[in-house]
This record gives structure tokens, sequence and C-alpha cells, in this order.
């Protein structure tokens, strides 16, 4: 059995480096059912009751910086060393760090000795960990606010703006968006959480042929707005991508969001104050992309922004909706969780084929075409034209 298991083990570990996303994924999938069906009752329930502590130490460790020293350190940390480096109580820190080991985020190689593992190693990335803050401070508090939420209101899919779970668990009649502006810290894990959700992923220009679609586009028109772009990153991605592609490249945005990112480097990149609730100002460019912000609204809010755009555009124009498109049956579990925090956060929804194109037709739209270019996250591009 032992030479089985070793077996299995190497076997594993090969494919850790592979580039197949697939296999890697459905590998990942298949360790876990494993795990389940040798789980006993008692086991199951242990595993699920102690969800919540796992995010707090998490939260514990990233406040005290364990999972950075013991990456950055050249040799296996002992306890002392770490109670000095933290300035933790001795014994508060024996039973984190112990729970810690437990779970694999950290290593015990021996008696009060700690170092990274694999884990660790992938927590100590900043933009990491500022989505897992930001889980931990607001996502898990309303995760923890839906049965009773949802209870409340006789289990109907709810539909309205502004009576979300957030709202319950944070007691404000703010939206999320504007709850964050109030709380600029929150707001920075975020928005680094937003980055660090696809670091490890291709970009949908790998796969779109955006260059050989826009031959002999004039220099003059717009060639690509980026409506709700944030800070630029898809701009910039695409200039990167194709540097001689003609045409102007504009990044929409809200005036305090687009404020804080004039002057930082954004070449060849127009940068516009905008609310894709109001009339797009942009006439006519061959390219509306829009990245992850209709799974943050209602089918209602989607199609006036989508009318907003529909106005703008001309027989040349096409709409880029970068988000999931989830299959009809055995989605992975990233969509899954991602579909219940926009319901948490926003009462909005992932949505499959189906439901996309049900969406755009009800907005005036026709769908060109979808190219998915993510096997977990079901991340895709669905092109719109008129």
């Amino acid at each position: 059995m032992d030479a089985a298991l070793n077996t299995i083990t190497e076997e594993v570990h090969k494919l850790a480096k592979t580039d197949d996303e697939f296999l890697r994924r459905r590998t990942i999938d298949k360790l876990r059912d494993l795990q389940y069906a040798l789980e006993t009752p008692e086991e199951t329930m242990q595993r699920l009751i102690y969800l919540g502590l796992t995010t707090a130490s998490v939260r514990i460790g990233l406040d005290l910086n364990i999972f950075n020293k013991l990456v950055d350190s050249e040799h296996p940390m002992k306890f002392d060393e770490l109670c000095d480096a933290t300035g933790a109580d001795p014994i508060l820190l024996g039973r984190i760090l112990r729970h810690q080991s437990s779970l694999g985020m950290i290593d015990e190689p021996a008696q009060d000795t700690f170092t990274a593992s694999q884990t660790t190693r992938n927590i100590s990335h900043p933009d990491i960990q500022a989505g897992l803050k930001f889980c931990a401070d607001i996502l898990t508090p309303t995760f923890l606010s839906l049965p009773a939420f949802l209870s409340t209101h006789s289990y109907q899919n709810p539909t309205s703006t502004d009576s979300t779970p957030f709202n319950t668990a944070f007691s404000t009649p703010l939206s999320l968006w504007s709850w964050l502006a109030e709380h600029p810290s929150h707001r920075a894990n975020f928005n680094r959480f937003m980055y660090a959700q696809r670091s490890s992923v291709k970009d949908c220009f790998s796969y779109l042929p955006l260059d050989k679609e826009s031959e002999g586009w004039p220099a003059e028109k717009p060639l690509f707005v980026d409506v709700g772009g944030g800070t630029g990153q898809q701009c910039v991605a695409l200039r990167e991508k194709w540097p001689e592609l003609k045409g102007r490249v504009v990044l929409q945005d809200l005036e305090e969001v687009v404020e804080s990112v004039r002057g930082e480097g954004l070449e060849g990149v127009e940068i516009m104050a905008h609310d894709f609730f109001t009339a797009q100002p942009v006439k006519g460019a061959k390219f509306y992309y829009l990245r992850a912000i209709m799974h943050n609204h209602t089918d209602e809010k989607c199609i006036e922004i989508l009318k907003n755009i529909k106005d703008a555009m001309d027989e040349e124009s096409e709409i880029l909706l970068d988000e999931i498109v989830m299959p009809d049956t055995k989605v992975e579990w990233f969509v899954t969780q991602t579909d219940l925090a926009m319901l948490v956060q926003f009462n909005a929804t992932e949505r499959t084929e189906g439901q996309w194109r049900s969406l755009l037709e009800r907005a005036g739209l026709k769908v060109k075409g979808i190219t998915t270019y993510t096997h977990a996250f079901r991340l895709s591009v669905i092109a719109a034209t008129k």
C-alpha cells in the first residue's frame, strides 16, 4: 500500500508542473473526491464546522506576517525566533502555529521548528494576501448572514439592488461600492483581490484575434473602450500585446477611480471619467470591452448598461463581455463560489450561455461568438453586435 501511495504522490507532484490547466484541475477534483470518500461522518462534520476557523487562522497569520517570514527565511525557523519576530505571546503563538501546521498552511519538520510549505509560498504573494484579507473581513461575515437573509425572504432569488446580504451583515443602506469608497483600506484590498483572481491565467487577448479584426482601422477613431476598466490593466495588456494597433484606446471609470491613475504611466491610453449607467460618450468604437462588470448586476441593470453602449455603436462596432459563462452541468467550484459571492454582495449572478443569449437579445443585441479561455473559471468573451 505504501508503495502505491508513493507512486501516486510522485505522479501528482509531476502534474503540479503541467501547463495543462484542464488536467491539473481535474486531478485536484479527483483527489478531493477520494478524500471525501475516505471520510467517516464525524470526519466530514469536523472538516465542515471549522471552515470559518481556517479563515480566521489565515487572517491571524497575515496580521503577524508568519507566512512571509517563513518564506523569506533561509532556514527553518525556531519557535523562539518566530516569537521574537511576531511579538506574540509564546503560548498563544504555539497554538496558532500548531493549527496552521495541522492544515498544511505551514510545515513543522521538527519539534519547535517551522518552515514554508507550498501553501505558505502561495499565501506569501501580496495580491493573494489582499484577497484573503478582503474575504476574511468582508465576504465571510456577509456569507454568514446569507441563511437568515434567505429565510427572511422566503428563499426567493433576490433581485433588489438595495437590500442584499451585505447590507444585512454590515447594517448599512450603502451599496458595496459606496461603502468601499468610505473604507479605503478595504477598497485597496478589493482592487488587488480582483487582480489576484486572474493573475495566474492568460488574459483574453491571447485568444482573440483583435489585431486581424481591426486591420485598416483609422488611427483617429476609437478602437478599444474599456468600460468600467478600473486602473487600466486591460488597456495596458492590449497595448503590450499589439503595440502596432491603430486607433484610440480609452479607459473609462468613475471619477474617483480614474483620478487615482492619472499620471500612472498609461502610455497611449486616454483616461475618461464615465458612469456606465449614463449615455456612452465615445461613439462608433470598434470594441466596447467590459470585464467582470455584468456579473455584479441584475439583468435589468445589465440591460441598462448594454443599451447605453448600443446607442453609441455603429455597424462595425462590437461589445466584448469578458465574463464567466457557466456550463449547464458539472459546474466548477471556482464558479459556484463566485456565483454565490455575487449573490451576497449585489444580489447578482453568474450566467449560463442560454442566460447570456437571452440577456443580450433583450438588450437588442446579437451574439456573434463566444470564446472560452480558461477551464476552472470558465472565463469567456462574448462578442455581440447590433
